[in-house]
């Protein structure tokens, strides 16, 4: 009778060892040290982008709001919730009319007012647009500010001014303000106190404070030209 072999089975592994363990995380350890501030940086970058895109929503729900109802809102909330009669217009001294309020065709902003300063949007760079709408003379870097009746202040404008209805933008820093004054208006350079585009701050449609170092800025976003 011929004999049989019998091989022994080799027992499957359960478990890796303490070495390769060691191993494992060394190299896991190595990969996050390169991978993760990579993200975190293009995180970050899409920030100026969202604030961008954000204001640009706002002047084009600016912009057909008038249209439909035949006045600037004096609040970013009417873009959003169909006003009523007790409602006004950016001089907080109009209110709309019946005929107005129905002629509503929103909403013309997809976002919410939040429980944020002010009852703001949020945006890039955890900033905020203010529901506030603004009248901002361009010629001077005045901005009058109308929330509700008989709270307005700076004066009555100049009519025969450049006028534009405007939105706040509050809670970045002067070199955020940078990044957005540049993908907004063009301007290159990030030191907008001696370069070439000096006064940069101050001029097109995103204009700010003087910048700081890194403090936070007001800024001012002209959304849209009212008519003279």
């Amino acid at each position: 009778m011929e004999s049989m072999t019998f091989r022994k089975r080799a027992r499957p592994r359960t478990a890796f060892t303490l070495v390769e363990t060691i191993v494992t995380l060394g190299l896991l350890a190595v990969l996050a040290a390169f991978v993760v501030p990579t993200v975190v940086q293009k995180a970050g970058a899409g920030d100026p982008v969202k604030v961008v895109s954000d204001l640009s929503s706002v002047r084009t729900a600016l912009e057909t709001f008038q249209t439909d109802v035949g006045g600037v809102p004096n609040q970013l909330r009417m873009l959003i919730e169909q006003p009523t009669v007790a409602n006004h217009f950016i001089d907080s001294i109009t209110v709309l009319k019946q005929g107005n309020a129905v002629a509503w065709n929103g909403p013309y902003l997809n976002a919410e007012i939040g429980a944020l300063p002010q009852d703001s949007l949020g945006t890039g760079f955890r900033s905020y647009i203010y529901n506030a709408v603004a009248r901002f003379d361009a010629t001077n870097n005045a901005a009058e500010f109308y929330v509700i009746p008989g709270s307005g202040t700076g004066g009555t404008f100049d009519q025969t001014k450049t006028l534009f209805a405007a939105v706040t933008v509050n809670g970045l820093t002067t070199r955020q303000a940078q990044l957005i004054n540049r993908l907004i208006d063009g301007d290159d350079d990030t030191d907008v106190l001696v370069g070439p585009n000096a006064g940069a701050n101050t001029q097109g449609r995103f204009r700010y404070d003087v910048p700081n170092a890194n403090a936070v800025v007001v800024a001012y976003y002209l959304a849209s030209p009212m008519s003279k």
